[in-house]
């Protein structure tokens, strides 16, 4: 009966509704044999999992704003403290709850090694993507089995859990077997079809990133998975790519999610001035691709800053701003998770670094190619690019990690939970803000703060991980992996009206 109840909270709180992402994922909908532990298919929870979380990643709340590509007229003082928009309730009870049950319900069985492997990867990149927003969390007590469940699991903290991480992903890496005898989840792998090869690239894929992004934390650590990760099988062309296309299907929770914005709130979706500016200076051939004309023809491409005044607004008003791409609002449209170009760049921050033995000019070209290949620049206007000042690393070490970083930006654009917290990690992009400073002195906040009813509900536990944060649950304490000196760093226009140059 445990068991029983544990998958009825689990499918129907969670898988019913969902709902799909594939024509093969609709039978989640259908099949009613699915409330039982005896019969349940890990598959099936796998499915529900991954694709909530990867429709997570083109985030439209706070994220997307904190992010630099998004600007929500709506949104208010997003630089104030709040209890909504929080991931973290959506993140534990639907996708790691569920991804630890495929990891329990495949361990046992040999021939669902790889089914194991990749539960263990996903669960790995959603832990990331949670811990990156708040710091520590419940890690060791927490997704229990229904007779082992604690109520009130202690916080681990980020340290601990990127360590672990770290780790899953190279143990999933090499738990991965080609052999055709094991039973694979197919189709309801909605990203890479229980491909082993696909899946060891992503998880060492992943894996760089994480050590990445911990090496101002923990440099020995980082260095030593750069170090063994960096000649494995890694993300290295677009075919490669890990995405999830939206579907058109009748079902509104499977189309894209800009898309479904944009019908009830056409004027919410603008792009930043952080992009258009960026794009300006580097005279870079995506602008078109990215971003629409205002209205006005003076305005041209003219992106939204954050943290507009009342006496800065009238420049921005509805026609004399940037919109998204037509492209990107339609029904279907591809979610990229991780990419080629994001591999690369990553590479060349490490080589900057003196962490691997590659060369920086190398990948950052190579990253910038990817990434404008991505949305079919024409092969001369890449190469063109390249060629020229925005595609060549000069200047000092700091100088060329800010030319890579904004880059990296620029390739993974619109993984918000990405590029916000790369933003911390480095400083960059610089993003201008306005003149409404809201509970951070006007800066982008650091993470996010832990939800009142986390509070209650396990108070002793959340106060402990509260009181290792250097200013406490607010939006400006620094979490972990956090280090890099002399950061916030201001836009070099900042206390300047209007931010263009």
């Amino acid at each position: 009966m445990r068991i029983k109840h544990l998958i009825h909270t689990l499918v129907l709180g969670g898988l019913l509704m969902a709902g799909g992402c594939t024509k093969d994922f609709k039978e989640i909908n259908t099949n009613p044999t699915l409330i039982t532990g005896d019969v349940i298919q890990p598959g099936l929870l796998f499915s529900q999992a991954i694709k909530g979380v990867v429709f997570e990643i083109p985030a439209q709340g706070l994220i997307a704003d904190y992010s630099g590509y998004y600007k929500n007229p709506s949104a208010g003082n997003i630089f104030l403290e709040r209890d909504w928009g929080n991931p973290y309730n959506t993140f534990f009870r639907s996708y790691l709850i569920n991804m630890a049950e495929v990891i329990r319900l495949t361990a046992s069985d040999p021939l669902k090694a790889n089914q194991n492997a990749i539960a263990r990867i996903s669960k790995a990149m959603i832990y990331q993507m949670l811990t990156d927003c708040y710091g520590d969390l419940p890690y060791t007590e927490a997704l229990n089995n229904v007779a082992q469940t604690i109520l009130q699991p202690k916080y681990d903290t980020q340290e601990a859990i990127y360590t672990d991480l770290l780790k899953e992903l190279k143990e999933a890496a090499a738990q991965l077997d080609n052999s055709s005898s094991q039973i694979s989840f197919g189709n309801a792998d909605l990203l890479l079809k229980g491909n082993a090869d696909a899946w060891r690239r992503f998880a060492n894929s992943l894996r760089l990133r994480m050590a990445m992004r911990i090496r101002y934390a923990n440099p020995t650590l980082a260095a030593q998975h750069i170090s063994e990760v960096i000649s494995q099988p890694l993300i290295t062309t677009n075919s490669q790519n890990i995405t999830l296309a939206t579907l058109n299907d009748g079902n509104s929770a499977n189309n894209n999610p800009f898309f479904t914005r944009n019908s009830t709130q056409p004027n919410n979706m603008l792009v930043s001035f952080t992009l258009t500016d960026n794009l300006k200076k580097l005279n870079d051939p995506r602008m078109s691709i990215l971003a629409r004309q205002a209205n006005s023809p003076i305005a041209g491409y003219r992106g939204v800053p954050l943290q507009l005044g009342p006496t800065q607004q009238e420049r921005y008003a509805t026609d004399s701003v940037s919109r998204m791409a037509v492209s990107f609002l339609q029904p279907v449209y591809t979610i990229v998770v991780m990419n080629a170009a994001e591999v690369y760049f990553l590479r060349a921050e490490a080589a900057l670094a003196n962490l691997s033995n590659e060369d920086e000019q190398t990948m950052f070209t190579e990253g910038i190619k990817a990434a404008m290949s991505q949305y079919g620049v024409a092969g001369s206007d890449i190469n063109n690019y390249v060629a020229s000042a925005s595609g060549i690393l000069v200047g000092t070490e700091e100088e060329k990690l800010e030319q890579i970083i904004v880059q990296k930006w620029l390739g993974i654009y619109y993984n918000t939970y990405e590029a916000w917290a790369e933003f911390r990690r480095t400083g960059y992009p610089r993003i201008w803000t306005g003149e409404t400073l809201g509970d951070t002195e006007g800066n982008i906040p650091r993470r996010l703060t832990y939800p009142v009813a986390e509070l209650l509900r396990n108070e002793t536990n959340v106060k402990e991980a509260i009181s290792r944060l250097s200013k406490g649950n607010t939006l400006m304490s620094k979490v972990w992996w956090d280090k890099k000196a002399g950061l916030p760093m201001l836009h070099p226009r900042q206390g300047m009206y209007p931010p263009e140059f």
